[in-house]
């Protein structure tokens, strides 16, 4: 797979190109080799790319509605009984004519039929559409929201959740796609339910934050207070939380394990603020700095992608003073080009 070709590619390119498609579901191991070795060496295009990954992994929602082979079907079947073409001599006697007649009715009310399917088919439809509130954090952001049955919710940088206009009425269930932290109204009779790419969690009353960025391997849900029950998708059992653990999806290779942390809010601190990294690669740490930042790196230096680090920065620090700090360790040359940030 030659991936030279595709440095000129836009969002429509993106979204229709098949290998791109298998690499944003995962359905492919080649492909997402190929399109994660791609994003590291093309910066210019890697927002574009990311949008288009976004949008093929968005969730959909399939709506139950009468099926269209049944209406197709009878209208077949009716036109082909009927030809409005052809004419023939009608001799009008008596018995033709209650014929005749009883042939019209009989058309008459399949029309009618159809019409009444086609507008059952047409309410039900427009019944049934749930209208949903979004919302995006962009990169360099962070955004504190109430929602209806106040449950306070801190979106992190790069961020979507997505809840219907009727939460709290029926089941209180939002989507997410990025990092938030929750601190949960409680009530027992509903439920508070998230929903990722890979996992659908449970709580009552409870404080505790997710991590999920689609493109990210590490997936994982720390508990700050209450209880938390969490299921994997696609998979039969779930997994219960309690304070002070930790929930961690290794998603290539589909490993995940339950540990418990000595420090629990270390692993919220970005809503305050706060950049943390333990023995984390370069790899890892220029994805949290392009997200807090709204900056994009280009690693041209393979030696150094791999090295592991561990710190803590803030946002209130500028890029420059941050990279300057990470080279004391281990010497490297970059170039700022704009919001580009060139790694040689």
């Amino acid at each position: 797979m030659k991936m030279t070709e595709y440095s000129n590619y836009k969002f429509k390119d993106f979204i229709s190109d098949e290998t791109f498609c298998n690499y944003a579901r995962g359905l492919n191991n080649d492909d997402v080799k190929a399109w994660e070795d791609w994003m590291q060496e093309n910066a210019g295009n890697k927002k574009i790319a990311e949008d288009a990954k976004r949008h093929i992994r968005l969730l959909s929602f399939k709506k139950k509605s009468l099926p269209d082979d049944y209406i197709n079907k009878e209208w077949l079947r009716l036109t082909t009984k009927i030809d409005f073409n052809k004419q023939e001599p009608i001799k009008l006697n008596k018995k033709f004519k209650i014929k005749a007649w009883r042939n019209v009715a009989a058309v008459f009310l399949v029309f009618c039929l159809l019409s009444v399917l086609f507008f059952q088919k047409s309410f039900f439809s427009h019944k049934n559409k749930i209208a949903y509130k979004e919302i995006v954090v962009p990169n360099g952001k962070i955004k504190k929201i109430i929602l209806p049955d106040n449950t306070i919710v801190i979106l992190n940088s790069d961020t979507k959740l997505k809840y219907s206009d009727n939460f709290g009425k029926k089941k209180r269930e939002v989507f997410l796609e990025g990092e938030a932290y929750f601190d949960v109204t409680h009530n027992s009779s509903k439920p508070f339910i998230v929903h990722t790419c890979d996992n659908t969690i449970q709580v009552v009353g409870t404080a505790f934050n997710v991590s999920a960025f689609p493109e990210d391997n590490i997936h994982f849900v720390s508990l700050e207070r209450g209880k938390i029950k969490l299921a994997e998708n696609g998979k039969g059992h779930y997994s219960y939380l309690s304070p002070n653990q930790i929930y961690l999806l290794i998603r290539k290779s589909n490993q995940s394990k339950i540990f418990k942390s000595q420090d629990i809010k270390l692993y919220s601190s970005w809503k305050e603020g706060e950049i943390r990294f333990v023995n984390q690669t370069f790899v890892d740490i220029t994805t949290k700095l392009e997200r807090s930042h709204n900056v994009v790196f280009n690693i041209k230096n393979n030696k150094i992608k791999k090295c592991r680090y561990t710190g803590k920065f803030t946002r209130k620090q500028n890029i420059e003073s941050i990279l300057k700090i990470i080279k004391l360790t281990t010497p490297f040359n970059y170039e700022i080009k704009n919001d580009t940030i060139i790694i040689n």
